[in-house]
């Protein structure tokens, strides 16, 4: 979401609607990446997201050099 965005709910409506038509989908688990130490970590957390741990040099950067991620996972009831 767009930083003049933030605080206005939209991730969380967006994430909703995820997981509604996962469930719709029959599916049961969800899985997620992240860039390490931004808002959206918290975000998945507060939403009910498991941290399950970080992948070093996941995706290159724009130096040049690798970027780690974050992945997190929630079952569906």
């Amino acid at each position: 979401v767009l930083q003049a965005s933030r605080g206005r709910g939209i991730a969380k409506a967006l994430m909703a609607a995820i997981e509604r038509k996962a469930g719709e989908l029959g599916r049961w688990l969800l899985v997620l990446d992240t860039v390490p130490q931004q808002a959206a970590e918290k975000l998945y957390e507060r939403l009910g997201y498991v941290r399950a741990g970080v992948v070093p040099d996941y995706a290159e950067s724009s130096s040049g050099g690798f970027d780690p991620t974050v992945i997190f996972y929630k079952r569906l009831a």
